[in-house]
């Protein structure tokens, strides 16, 4: 029996490491636009936040209180309980509340 590989199998194998690459390209290019993103400063045009800001997935709410070094913005992963100073929504695994937070206004 010979030890060279099924080329059906050897085709999954080349196409499970192109797809693994293209995923490290992408990890950092998404690294590269996050660290970007964190850097941008809260804009003038805001308003404070709502239990209706909170309530969409996506949005994104700013709170100026946030670590100097870290990002000053949050995207709604899933909302909590809506108008909560404290657990209004998750961001990243972690509770946010409305308390000093903004929404940036057109």
């Amino acid at each position: 029996m010979s030890n060279t590989r099924n080329q059906a199998i050897n085709d999954y194998l080349i196409a499970v490491r192109a797809e693994e690459v293209r995923q490290e390209a992408a990890q950092k290019e998404i690294a590269k636009l996050f660290r970007k993103a964190a850097k941008q400063k809260m804009p003038t045009n805001i308003r404070p936040a709502t239990a209706r800001d909170c309530a969409r997935v996506g949005n994104v709410i700013w709170h100026p209180d946030f670590d100097k070094d870290a990002p000053r913005w949050n995207i709604v992963d899933e909302p909590l309980h809506y108008g909560d100073d404290f657990k209004a929504y998750v961001s990243d695994g972690c509770r946010y509340g409305l308390h000093n937070a903004f929404v940036e206004t057109p």
